[in-house]
């Protein structure tokens, strides 16, 4: 499979985030070329918090998530393409001076954003620690913070995912948050921080695996993590 596609930034994050999570194979020269297509969308017009930009064609469609769920405004599309295409470069483990100033500004920039986000009256330091804008945009944030970005602040993670526990509606799930893409993102960072999570939502999950579903990638998906999550859960109960 060919992962970079270099009209679109959603869909070579996308592609490579699939090669990920089921451990497809790519070569070293695709791993460089990938790598520097998203260093060359770096700074570009419409790029959030200076992270990485959407081309021209993403701007004119949805953002679809990894789930399948469906980001719509611009604002949103900007910032969660941005999360998403720090954690894969550096997911796919390449050093240079370009990258690594590249992530470094996109972590400043990101930094910076949260920090100016504090000082809103609504926020409050011991509720809304360790989130950004809204829900969906928290969890993008989460799994750049699992990769090692925004300078790997382990405790602003922690923060977040107290804030999601806060949240729980009492049936697997999560008030506000987008489910599937949810479970995505705490299948991405390490057990030992999300084990509750995964234990709260480990029934719900069990009943959703017994339900036919469509044959398309987003249900393929989501069924290899509920799997994955259903076996962490099972391992950490031995």
């Amino acid at each position: 499979m060919n992962y970079l596609d270099k009209e679109s930034l959603f869909n070579t994050v996308d592609n490579v985030s699939e090669a990920l999570l089921f451990n497809f194979e790519m070569n070293a020269d695709e791993k460089k070329e990938i790598a520097e297509f998203i260093v060359n969308q770096h700074g570009k017009p419409r790029t959030y918090a200076n992270t990485f930009a959407p081309t021209e064609l993403d701007l004119t469609r949805d953002l679809i998530l990894f789930t399948g769920e469906r980001i719509k405004t611009n604002a949103g599309k900007c910032h969660m393409i941005g999360e998403e295409a720090s954690r894969i470069l550096r997911k796919l483990e390449l050093q240079n001076d370009k990258i690594s100033i590249a992530l470094h500004q996109a972590d400043t920039g990101l930094h910076k954003r949260i920090a100016e986000s504090s000082k809103n009256p609504k926020y409050d330091q011991g509720i809304h620690y360790g989130t950004y804008c809204c829900k969906t945009c928290s969890c993008a944030l989460w799994i750049n913070l699992a990769s090692g970005g925004l300078n790997n602040d382990i405790e602003l993670l922690k923060g977040g995912l107290t804030y999601l526990k806060r949240h729980r509606d009492d049936k697997g799930k999560w008030i506000g948050f987008p489910y599937y893409y949810t479970l995505y993102v705490l299948n991405e960072i390490d057990t030992a921080l999300v084990k509750d999570e995964m234990n709260y939502a480990a029934k719900t999950i069990e009943k959703k695996l017994k339900i036919k579903k469509l044959e398309n990638k987003y249900e393929l998906r989501r069924t290899y993590i509920y799997e994955q999550i259903l076996d962490k859960v099972n391992t950490s109960q031995h």
